[in-house]
Order: structure tokens, then sequence, then C-alpha cells
């Protein structure tokens, strides 16, 4: 499934002709986030996150974001009928999103990520990944990412998809 999404952004990036080198404005977006854990503890994560774009070039700019994500654990680890209440994190990141052309891009990210229920750690958390804009008018947009995150300590892979709403920009 990762590689048909992969080969899909890269023929969309390849095959995009509207080339506009006009520069990229400034941007917010809202939105919600569902993780998919990798050989983890956690069967899912359910959030949401805020985002800034800031412009650095025509093609560049500086993200900052920000949210709150719920991983629930998985069920077959407890011998018992109770599960216990999913662990909250607050991921902060700062990272750089180049655009192949006005409504695709791909999106790095490097930050920390603020465990909220036992305050055991706070991992380092990088993450890249594609995505693309859908129109709604000349200043709002839905935008729908996906990326690869891994945290320094291993405890969590996840593959997520973050849909949002996109206030400013092109």
């Amino acid at each position: 499934m990762k590689r048909i999404i992969l080969i899909i952004f890269i023929f969309i990036a390849i095959k995009a002709t509207a080339q506009d080198t006009s520069p990229i404005a400034k941007a917010l977006s809202a939105g919600i986030e569902l993780g998919i854990p990798s050989n983890s503890i956690y069967n899912i994560g359910l959030g949401f996150s805020g985002k800034a774009e800031i412009p650095a070039s025509n093609r560049i700019c500086i993200t900052i974001t920000a949210g709150y994500t719920a991983f629930f654990y998985k069920s077959n680890l407890y011998r018992s009928s109770l599960t216990p209440t999913p662990a909250g994190f607050v991921p902060l990141k700062a990272g750089t999103k180049y655009y192949f052309n006005p409504g695709v891009y791909i999106e790095g990210e490097l930050g920390t990520v603020i465990e909220t229920n036992y305050l055991r750690h706070d991992p380092f958390a990088f993450s890249v990944g594609p995505g693309f804009f859908i129109p709604i008018n000349e200043k709002h947009s839905f935008d729908l990412g996906f990326r690869y995150e891994n945290w320094s300590d291993n405890s969590l892979r996840q593959t997520a998809i973050r849909f949002a709403y996109r206030f400013g920009g092109e």
C-alpha cells in the first residue's frame, strides 16, 4: 500500500504541467490525523494538529506543527477485560515543505514528542512524506498528507494520514 501511494505521488509530480514560479504565500491549516503504528504496543492513533507555513523561497516553506495524538493499546496485550486509557502525546515539530508544483509537495520534519500520561520520556521524532491540495477556492483548500514517522527510542514507527483545512496559500 505504501509503495502504491508513493508511486501515485511520483507520477503526479512528474506529469504535472502547471509549473508556477510565483511566490508561495503564508498559510495555516488545522486537521485530523490517523496513525497506523507498526511493531508497536499501540493499535491505532487518532489526533489533531495545527500547522503554519512560512515561505522561504518560490518552492520551499518552513513549517511549524503542534497537536495532540492519543494512541490506543492493542487489546491482546492485556489478559483482562480492562484496557488501559490511551497514551497521549503532544508532537512539536519544525521542518521544510518543497512544492513540486502549486498542489503537490513533499515534507520533512524534526522535533520532539511529549508524553502526557506518564512523563517517562520525550523522544526525538522525524517524519517525511508527500501530500497534495484539493482546492476549494483561491485561498482555501483541503490538505491531504501522508507521512512515515519514527521516534528516537524506537517506541513508535507509524504511517500517518493528515486531512486538514488550509487557510491562505497560493
